[in-house]
C-alpha cells in the first residue's frame, strides 16, 4: 500500500509548521494505529507519503478504507485548503526484499495506482480485487484499463469510494451497537408497504404516482447462449416482483412491460407511455466463467441516469438467476427511488405530507444517538400520523423509535413503559396491514426487546414470508437464533443479509453480529476475519471487545494485546464486570453462556476485571 498527501507541497508552502504538526497528529491518531490493527509493516515513511507491506490483501484494503473514512470524518468541518487528504494505491504482487526495504514491479504498480486515485480515494489492481471478492461492504468500481508510466502492460484499476456516506454510516453504527440492541434502525429506508402491478394510464392529465416504476425487459449484450437468454427473462420477472414487495408505489406488470422487449427503447418515452416516474433497465453479458449484470435507474421525466450498478454473479446453470442478486438489485433500487422522491421539489404552496415526514424521520433515525434527537424523530412520525392516522410506515417507524429509546434507557421504569408503548404501536401496525413485511419486522424487534422470543420468531417468519428480500429481516432472524443458542444457523442468516445488500448502511453491524456468532461457536479464525471487516467501517469499542476475546482464544497474544489497547483507548472505563452485569439481567440460557465465553477470552487477554 502506497499513500501520499494530495497537495502537500502547496500546503507546506502556505503553512510549513502547521502542516507538519497536523500530519504528525494524523500519523499518530489515524494512519499508524490503523496499520497496526491490520498487521501492516511500515517499510518507509518520509514527509507526506508512506509504503506499507501486508501479508493479506484483505487486511491491506481494510486498512486503506479505514484510513480514508477516518480522514473524511476529520475533514468534515474543515475548510478545503486545511484538509489532509490521502491518495492510496494497493497492489498484490512479487517484491524484491533489500534489508528492511522492498522494491520491484509490485511496488511500482502500487505507485501508479496511488497516482490514479483522487484525494480521499483508494485505487486497487485487479490482483487485489480477485483476492477481496468476498469483502462485503466494500464497493469496488471498475474504472477500466490504464496505461501508466514505466509499466509496459495496461493495468485494470478498481476504485473504492469513501465519501460522506461512510461518515453517515459511522454515526449510524454509534447509535446501534449494544450487545442487546437490534440491528434494525436503518431498515426503514428500504422497506414499505406492498406495491401493486399496474397497467398504463390512458389519461395524460393524471400525474405519475410516487415510487412508480417500469422494469424494462432485461437485454442480453453480444447475443448470448440459451442459458443467458432464459436468465434475462427470469431476472425481469423476479426483479419486477421484488420491486412490488419493496416499494409502496405502483410497478408496471411484466405482461404489460413485455411490449418493449427486443425494441430499441427510449427510457424516457417508455416511462411517459406507462405514466411512471422511474424506469429500470438491466442487461446481461454472458462470459466463459460467469455473467456480468448491470442495471440503471432512469428518471422518466428527464431521462437522466440516477444510479447504476455492475455486478458479476455466478453464471446460472439453468434459467433462474440467484436470489441474492435480485435482492441486491431491488434493495438498492428501492433506496435510490426513495431518495429521488425525497429530493423532489415541492409544488408551490403545497404543504409537507405524511409520506415526506415519515421518510425524513427514517433518514434521521440512524444518526439519532441522544434522547433529544430521538424525540425529534418521534415528532416527525407523530406529525405524519396526525395527517394520516393509518399510515403503517409512520406507525411502525414510531414503534421502532420508541422501542429504541426504551432499550437504551438507564431508567428501568421508563424503559419498561416505553417498550410497552412500542408493543402497542407495533400491534396496531400489523392489525392495520397484516401484509406489511416492515410492520412484522418491527413487531418482531419489539417482542424480542421485551423478551418474548417465541412470538418474536413467529413475527419474523411472517415478515420473511411476505418479503424474503428484506435484508434486515434476515439479520433480525440471525439475532433471534443467537439468543436461542443456534449460532451456526445465525451465521447463515447474517451471510444471507450481507449477500442481499453488500453495500447497505448496516453491513458493519451484520459483520459484527456474525463475528459474535462465530466466537460463540469457537471458530475464532472466522470470528477474527468478520470483526476485522467490521472495523473497516467505523471502529467501535464493542468490535474490540469481540476482537480481543477472539484473538486471545485463538492464541494470538500479540494481536489480542493490540486489540485490548484499542478497546481501552476507546472505552477506558471498560471492565469485564460490565459483561457480568449484562449476563445477570439476561433471561435466555444461551446469552448467559455467550457472556461467559467472551469473559474467558477477555480474561485471557488481561482485560481489567
Amino acid at each position: 500500500m502506497l499513500a501520499d498527501v494530495a497537495g502537500y507541497s502547496r500546503m507546506m508552502e502556505r503553512d510549513e509548521s502547521g502542516t507538519h504538526l497536523r500530519l504528525r497528529e494524523v500519523r499518530a491518531s489515524v494512519t499508524d494505529p490503523a496499520i497496526a490493527r491490520h498487521h501492516g509493516r511500515i517499510v518507509r515513511s518520509k514527509g507526506d507519503d508512506f509504503l506499507v507491506e501486508f501479508a493479506s490483501a484483505v487486511e491491506a484494503l481494510s486498512c486503506g478504507v479505514e484510513i480514508q473514512r477516518a480522514m473524511a470524518e476529520r475533514n468534515r468541518d474543515l475548510a478545503p485548503d486545511s484538509r489532509i487528504q490521502f491518495r492510496i494505491g494497493i497492489n498484490l504482487g512479487d517484491i524484491l526484499i533489500d534489508g528492511a526495504e522492498i522494491a520491484g514491479d509490485g511496488v511500482n504498480v502500487a505507485a501508479r495506482l496511488e497516482a490514479l486515485a483522487e484525494p480521499g480515494e483508494v485505487a486497487i489492481s485487479q490482483a487485489v480485487r480477485e483476492q477481496v471478492r468476498q469483502l462485503v461492504g466494500v464497493r469496488l468500481v471498475d474504472v477500466g484499463h490504464h496505461r501508466v508510466k514505466n509499466i509496459s502492460r495496461p493495468i485494470r484499476v478498481f476504485k473504492v469510494s469513501t465519501d460522506a456516506t461512510a461518515v453517515r454510516r459511522a454515526r449510524m453504527r454509534q447509535s446501534l451497537r449494544r450487545l442487546r440492541r437490534p440491528a434494525l434502525i436503518a431498515a426503514a429506508m428500504g422497506i414499505a408497504a406492498l406495491a401493486v402491478w399496474r397497467w398504463p394510464v390512458d389519461d395524460p392529465d393524471v400525474p405519475p404516482p410516487r415510487e412508480s416504476v417500469l422494469v424494462l425487459p432485461a437485454t442480453v449484450r453480444g447475443g448470448g447462449d440459451a442459458a443467458v437468454l432464459a436468465a434475462a427473462d427470469d431476472l425481469t420477472h423476479q426483479l419486477t416482483t421484488a420491486m412490488t414487495k419493496t416499494l409502496s408505489g405502483v410497478v408496471v406488470a411484466p405482461s404489460t412491460a413485455s411490449r418493449f422487449k427486443g425494441a430499441n427503447v427510449d427510457a424516457r418515452e417508455a416511462g411517459t407511455q406507462m405514466n411512471v416516474r422511474f424506469v429500470v433497465a438491466a442487461n446481461l453479458l454472458g462470459e466463459p466463467d460467469g455473467m456480468r449484470v448491470s442495471a440503471q435507474l432512469i428518471s422518466a421525466e428527464s431521462g437522466a441516469q440516477l444510479w447504476t450498478i455492475t455486478t458479476e454473479p455466478e453464471r446460472p446453470s439453468g434459467a433462474s438467476v440467484p436470489f441474492e442478486l435480485v435482492g441486491r438489485l431491488s434493495n438498492a433500487l428501492a433506496g435510490e427511488v426513495r431518495r429521488a422522491e425525497l429530493a423532489r421539489p415541492m409544488p408551490a404552496g403545497a404543504s409537507v405530507d405524511a409520506y415526506t415526514l415519515s421518510w425524513r424521520a427514517a433518514a434521521m433515525l440512524p444518526n439519532a444517538t441522544t434522547d433529544q434527537a430521538l424525540d425529534e424523530v418521534r415528532q416527525l412520525y407523530a406529525r405524519a400520523l396526525e395527517l394520516e392516522p393509518a399510515n403503517v410506515t409512520a406507525l411502525s417507524g414510531l414503534a421502532m423509535t420508541i422501542g429504541y429509546q426504551g432499550n437504551a434507557s438507564h431508567d428501568e421504569i421508563r424503559g419498561r413503559a416505553l417498550l410497552k408503548q412500542a408493543d402497542e404501536l407495533s400491534t396496531r401496525a400489523v392489525s392495520l396491514d397484516a401484509k406489511s413485511a416492515f410492520a412484522w419486522l418491527v413487531r418482531s424487534t419489539v417482542l424480542n426487546l421485551r423478551g418474548h422470543l417465541p412470538s418474536a420468531n413467529e413475527a419474523i417468519e411472517r415478515a420473511l414470508s411476505l418479503n424474503p428480500y428484506i435484508t434486515e429481516s434476515h439479520a433480525q432472524r440471525g439475532l433471534l437464533l443467537i439468543s436461542a443458542g443456534q449460532s451456526e444457523e445465525a451465521v447463515a442468516a447474517f451471510d444471507r443479509a450481507l449477500r442481499l445488500n453488500p453495500e447497505g448502511p448496516l453491513v458493519g453491524v451484520h459483520l459484527h453480529n456474525r463475528c459474535r456468532a462465530y466466537l460463540y461457536l469457537g471458530r475464532y479464525e472466522a470470528a477474527i476475519d468478520s470483526c476485522v471487516r467490521a472495523t473497516a467501517f467505523a471502529p467501535e469499542w464493542l468490535d474490540y471487545v469481540l476482537l480481543t476475546a477472539a484473538y486471545a482464544m485463538h492464541g494470538d497474544a500479540k494481536a489480542a494485546n493490540q486489540a485490548k489497547a484499542e478497546l481501552l483507548r476507546l472505552r477506558p472505563e471498560f471492565r469485564i464486570g460490565w459483561l457480568k452485569t449484562e449476563a445477570r439481567t439476561a433471561s435466555e440460557p444461551a446469552r448467559l453462556q455467550h457472556a461467559a465465553h467472551i469473559e474467558a477470552g477477555l480474561r485471557k487477554a488481561g482485560v481489567p476485571e
